[in-house]
């Protein structure tokens, strides 16, 4: 362990002889001039800060910070046994360039803006999205730029994942407008949505004023050819009811492949209006309200249109006085544990920082860097204030927290499960190139369909929703005819027959969309000509292409497609098994089946469905359920308790092929795969009181002894907190 840079008796000699050369230090760097201010600080509250923690707790609390997951044993002794004297400062350069870094702040992200997979069109717009953060995450994109894009964004749902962000809250402005302000602005206007707020100074009028901006933002179906068609053929007055009826389902069977893809429009002539109740004397129930900022200058508006771009641009400028501030004070919580406000979310104007000079330091710093979060977080981690031994003070009032180290916490859901990943899978942090591809096969396909209604003439347009509407009237009694059956059955009690004429109903209507496809858009596709697209894959497995032909009635890549990608999956197992030097035919046949496994059951948290499905680890650990935002939990439960300790967890990390066992297994003497054990799970080596203890155990537990051990300290405290 390293001598405490600041003890007892060296805070005082700092303080008396070098905290003018510490400031003047800091000014050429930022992590200097945060660590001057916190000697002053502790000098004021008459408080020692903790120790620098040593090497050991150093590696295992950046890769969980950074990363978010515990290194692995190889990595945790690469970093120990590093003589250079600069390895604490390359190391955290290296991982904020990790897609490890990536994966987890990507959780983060989507705890703040709520991202969740299983809403309405979900297969398309969701995976766009949610590439869209990751992709800003992975090219560092500005902090005010990302805020620009998400609540300005516009556009189709594949021209930019952005407009993710108001799909999440579709036909709900005034909600979003409220989100919106919370997550950048860090200020709660909720409650003023129905009556003046009661704790802060905000007005129902203050909320409306804001509405007003973004009020005009409308989620809908994307214009193309067909749908301008459909709109001109349903308003022809010389057509029945009963025909327009049979033309719209129709209309809606052959466009149903292109439903999932709408766009974000801004209408400025959209304005909220006050609700009907209103009872205070500044306006009238029903009134329409123009926009108006909560705070700073109100912008200037030249036409109703620029109300989004006025509204952007006056929340992201450094002149707002929340929008630098809430960031800074977030990603000081994530390096620390606690922000130097909290809640981090509900700023009022008698809210004052646990220490004022350091939020103001933060602020000017971020502005200086233009919002560049890695070089913001780069200059967190490498201050001796983080790099301390943690407190574990248990807290009611945060304000009392005096900095003195960062806080021990418990690791998110993510974060152990992520840390299980890196026990498991060898390639923890690869980019999940596969369900990449995917998207860029869906959003293709979607591109050629559109492309080939597009192709069709007006009149062949109308010929085909009139055939097909002739087909459905058929299928239709067909249809009704199954389900008299099946009620007949149902109240027989044969579930066997119901759900064989459930299955007759759907290859019923499966055939309906084959013809759709078959009779429309292939020859539509042949016709336009339309070409071929062809995708860039992993170093080393070239390209593929992708023929209008390769879709499935859904517009989605088909079976052949899907093959392909499982074929380039195969081959880049092949090429990890002669990196790591599996040879034997059979040992390269199970180590495939368990990569397989590794990439279906154990990717990173943020590869998975956002949240993790009802019951999963991530679930039962207190991953957000992404309906609000950031309502994560890291409580302990009976449940999770159990899960650790009877669960199959362990089995899977004790597999032939995993990580952990292949390390374990390569050791040639009992203390090396102690070691290793330890490293893997804890990150460092055990001490010489653990070491006597366990060699007792070892003799009376034979080969047991090692699974015991591992099995010991994942149910370990030290494994589950952030120290």
């Amino acid at each position: 362990m390293k001598t405490p840079l600041l003890g007892c008796v060296g805070l005082a000699v700092f303080l008396a002889a070098g905290f003018s050369a510490a400031v003047k230090a800091g000014e050429e760097n930022p992590s200097a001039r945060i660590d001057a201010l916190m000697a002053q600080f502790w000098k004021e509250k008459g408080v020692t800060p903790r120790p620098i923690a040593d090497d050991a707790t150093f590696v295992r609390r950046i890769y969980l910070d950074v990363a978010g997951r515990i290194p692995t044993a190889e990595e945790a002794r690469g970093f120990l046994e590093d003589p250079a004297e600069n390895k604490r400062t390359a190391l955290i350069d290296e991982l904020l360039g990790s897609e490890g870094y990536v994966n987890h702040y990507f959780n983060w992200w989507a705890d703040l803006l709520r991202i969740n997979s299983n809403l309405g069109g979900g297969q398309n717009i969701g995976p766009a999205y949610i590439e869209w953060v990751k992709s800003a995450l992975r090219d560092n994109k500005p902090y005010d730029e990302i805020v620009r894009e998400l609540v300005d964004a516009d556009g189709g749902s594949y021209e930019t994942g952005s407009t993710g962000y108001y799909y999440r809250d579709r036909g709900m402005p005034l909600d979003n407008m409220a989100n919106t302000v919370r997550i950048f602005l860090g200020t709660r206007l909720e409650c003023a949505q129905c009556h003046n707020h009661p704790f802060d100074k905000w007005t129902q009028m203050d909320f409306y004023h804001m509405a007003a901006f973004s009020y005009g933002v409308n989620v809908r179906n994307q214009s193309n050819k067909f749908s301008e068609l459909q709109r001109e053929v349903l308003s022809d007055r010389d057509l029945s009811r009963e025909e327009k009826s049979d033309l719209r389902r129709a209309f809606q069977e052959i466009g149903r492949p292109l439903r999932n893809r709408p766009e974000v429009a801004y209408e400025p002539e959209r304005l909220p209006q006050l609700p009907h109740d209103y009872k205070y004397d500044d306006a009238a129930p029903k009134q329409k309200i123009d926009a108006f900022t909560m705070f700073g200058a109100n912008p200037e508006i030249a036409s109703p249109g620029a109300r989004m771009e006025a509204y952007t641009a006056w929340m992201t400028s450094p002149e707002n006085p929340r929008f630098t501030k809430v960031i800074a004070n977030r990603l000081w919580k994530r390096a620390m544990g606690l922000g130097l406000v909290e809640p981090v979310d509900e700023w009022m104007d008698s809210t004052e920082a646990v220490y004022p000079q350091m939020l103001d330091f933060l602020e000017s710093q971020m502005v200086s860097m233009d919002y560049d979060m890695k070089a913001f977080l780069r200059m967190l981690f490498n201050t001796q204030l983080y790099q301390r031994e943690s407190v574990a003070d248990d807290l009611e009032d945060p304000a009392a927290f005096a900095f003195t180290g960062p806080q021990l916490r418990r690791m998110s859901a993510e974060q152990i499960w992520d840390s299980v990943v890196a026990l498991i899978n060898p390639k923890p942090d690869e980019i999940n190139w596969k369900q990449q591809k995917e998207i860029e096969l869906r959003e293709a396909g979607m591109d050629m369909m559109t492309e080939a209604l597009n192709s069709k003439t007006p009149e062949a347009l109308l010929a085909d929703a009139k055939r097909i509407a002739a087909r459905q009237k058929g299928l239709q009694e067909e249809l009704a005819q199954l389900q008299k059956e099946q009620v007949k059955a149902r109240q027989a009690k044969d579930q066997k027959k119901a759900r064989e004429l459930a299955r007759e109903a759907g290859q019923i209507r499966n055939q309906l969309r084959d013809q759709i496809y078959d009779s429309i858009y292939a020859p539509a596709m042949k016709e336009a000509k339309i070409e071929v697209v062809s995708l860039d894959l992993p170093e080393g497995l070239g390209t593929m292409e992708m023929k209008p032909g390769m879709l499935d009635d859904n517009g989605r890549p088909n079976r052949e497609l899907r093959r392909q990608l499982d074929e380039m999956e195969a081959k880049l197992i092949d090429t990890e098994m002669d990196e790591v030097g599996v040879t034997d035919p059979k040992e390269r046949r199970g180590y495939a089946n368990f990569r397989r496994g590794t990439i279906s059951n154990f990717a990173r948290a943020a590869n998975l469905r956002s949240p993790a499905p009802a019951g999963h680890f991530l679930q039962q650990f207190g991953q957000s359920d992404r309906e609000t935002i950031e309502n994560a939990e890291t409580a302990a439960s009976v449940p999770q308790a159990l899960t650790l300790l009877n669960g199959p967890l362990f089995n899977s990390i004790n597999g032939s092929y995993t990580v952990y066992s292949r390390t374990v297994d390569a050791q040639d003497s009992p203390d090396a795969k102690v070691d290793a054990i330890f490293l893997s799970f804890l990150g460092r080596l055990p001490d010489d009181e653990e070491r006597a203890m366990l060699g007792g155990e070892l003799q009376a537990r034979g080969d047991q002894f090692y699974r015991d051990l591992g099995y010991a300290l994942m149910n370990s405290p030290e494994f589950l907190f952030v120290r």
